[in-house]
């Protein structure tokens, strides 16, 4: 309660919050129908849909890692989140109002990918501000943002689905175009004092290099990446085959498809709050290690269900899988590299991108060639990676800082 009221009371904290739901509702309304706009407007092939949502993610994840590098060096976040914003506008726009392959691969690769930055830059800058107002409570707030994203993502589907159903693809694009100004607005008032100076000289490109190389070579930091990587493939995975084996296994209908959908969202924010307090009290490793163990039990109870109301009582221990990886697990990575704030948040965020990009296709390999429950054994396999990975990170425990131009362990 004192962590909730602490950012009631913060204007910027506020201000924050209502940025970050507009970005989670923005992802919550697009990502789910993109491929039904590909295919449905545009008439993308399932080959040709494929390329377009890889290559505008691969571009996104090159974009927003070389402008979180410089975010740390530079006290310059507060403009990258503007100009991404503003750049999402721009590009939604431009989809809102154009069915060309070409054009739209065109928007994927500059204006969309620009707007990945606006994301994990946002809590960056969250939590330079939490440290500044309210330390001691770092973990909880961290949480309670995250789980703004999961509130917006109970919202976002069935308001997509009413404005698709009323004003077709374009006013969809059209309204997320819209909340995306409100964020550049929003943070364009935001009084926020950066704590990074720039240098006298610039850094050599040499240098901020080998300090790039030095940290994703860290065994700490290259064990988190890939746990994580594999815990967001045993998610997209799960999030994949439910749908596919409650309707074609268990001859169940779109509503158990949706209650179940919308059990494991909401149970979602109060988990990713309690577990917030629990980072808080014993540490964030611990937490994120019980990830890999919530994720196995759910996933070896999924294997054994035979009817509907099996899979909604399982989804607390999936809800609470997420809610780890999703919530704690950016803190973890802050935690991590706490003088890199921005290339630790956009490096947690870019593995969960890749995670689920290859989740995707690996869940349809899969399936393909061997069935739902060869898909849901692999996602227990998956989320026990992430955990025997953590457990060797933590072995190989140590803390990265950047001090001028380069990246130290201490």
């Amino acid at each position: 309660m004192k962590s909730i009221l602490v950012v009631m009371r913060s204007p910027s904290l506020l201000l924050i919050s209502l940025c970050i739901f507009f970005i989670g509702l923005g992802y919550a309304l697009t990502m789910p129908f993109m491929p039904l706009f590909g295919v449905e407007r545009v008439g993308m092939s399932p080959l040709s849909l494929g390329i377009f949502l890889a290559i505008g993610s691969l571009s996104g994840i090159i974009v927003s890692t070389l402008l979180s590098r410089l975010s740390d060096r530079m006290p310059v976040r507060k403009w990258i989140i503007i100009g991404s914003s503003v750049s999402a506008s721009v590009g939604y726009v431009c989809y809102a109002n154009t069915d060309s392959y070409v054009v739209l691969m065109l928007v994927s690769c500059t204006f969309i990918a620009l707007s990945f930055s606006a994301f994990p830059q946002l809590f960056a800058l969250a939590r330079e501000v939490v440290e500044r107002e309210a330390s001691e409570d770092v973990t909880i707030i961290m949480a309670i943002l995250r789980a703004l994203v999961s509130l917006a993502w109970i919202l976002g589907p069935v308001m997509a689905s009413f404005t698709i159903y009323r004003f077709s693809y374009t006013g969809l694009f059209l309204v997320v175009s819209f909340m995306y100004m409100l964020v550049a607005i929003f943070v364009l008032v935001i009084r926020v004092h950066e704590i990074r100076e720039p240098s006298n000289e610039a850094e050599p490109l040499t240098d901020s290099r080998r300090s790039f190389k030095h940290l994703l070579m860290a065994p700490q930091v290259v064990f988190s990446l890939l746990a994580f990587m594999a815990f967001e493939l045993a998610n997209t995975m799960g999030a994949i085959v439910t749908p596919l084996y409650v309707t074609q296994e268990l001859d169940g209908g779109k509503l158990d498809v949706g209650l179940i959908s919308g059990v494991n969202a909401a149970l979602q924010v109060p988990s990713m709050i309690v577990l917030g307090i629990l980072a808080k009290r014993f540490g964030s490793i611990p937490v994120m290690q019980s990830a890999g163990l919530f994720g196995i039990a759910y996933f070896i109870l999924f294997w054994f269900t035979n009817s509907e109301w099996q899979i909604i009582a399982i989804q607390i221990f999936s809800a609470i899988f997420i809610a780890i990886v999703l919530g704690v697990g950016m803190t973890f990575f802050q935690d991590l590299v706490p003088k890199m704030t921005g290339t630790a948040t956009t490096l947690y965020n870019n593995a969960n991108i890749i995670g689920s990009m290859a989740g995707g296709l690996l869940a349809g390999a899969v399936g393909n060639y061997l069935g739902f429950k060869a898909v849901i054994a692999s996602s227990a396999v998956l989320a026990f990676l992430g955990f025997a990975l953590l457990i060797a990170s933590n072995a190989n425990k140590k803390t990265f800082r950047h001090m001028e131009g380069d990246t130290y362990e201490g």
